[in-house]
């Protein structure tokens, strides 16, 4: 309780979640703990049945390997976006793009409404992105991982 408790000071000292996030603190500590987590399981201080403790003794089968070709899983999203982009509704998507990019710069309308309309009108996730990025800019983390 009391190291919570030093943590949401510690948060709070930041200026609050979001300053905390810019900073990379929550994204640090996370990997700390499952840095430390991992070596008490390499040292068998903690155990995982079956893992580091208590196995069978018997040989286990080597898991399959899978072989990604990446070129060919590109090709068949590049496909597969140029088959939605040609049987959906051009000025539609313009437009729902359009209201979304117009709401961000405003700060009027219901951004998740906007972008549930620009998913139905068939936008892809990466053109619901750009519209708002053109207002707003990408994140970039301040401690610049």
């Amino acid at each position: 309780m009391e190291q919570a408790e030093a943590i949401v000071a510690e948060v709070e000292a930041m200026g609050g979640m979001a300053r905390a996030v810019a900073t990379g603190m929550p994204k640090r500590r996370i990997e700390e703990a499952a840095t430390r987590k991992q070596a008490r399981i390499d040292a068998g201080t903690d155990v995982i049945v079956g893992v580091n403790k208590y196995t069978s003794g018997r040989a286990q089968p080597q898991p399959e390997l899978r072989v990604i070709d990446n070129t060919k899983v590109r090709a068949a999203q590049v496909a597969r976006l140029a088959q939605l982009r040609a049987s959906r509704d051009g000025e539609e998507v313009a437009r729902c793009l359009r209201q979304l990019t117009a709401a961000a710069a405003s700060y009027e309308g219901n951004l998740l409404e906007l972008s549930v309309a620009a998913a139905r009108a068939r936008c892809t996730v990466g053109e619901i992105s750009a519209a708002l990025e053109q207002q707003w800019g990408r994140f970039r983390p301040a401690h610049g991982r």
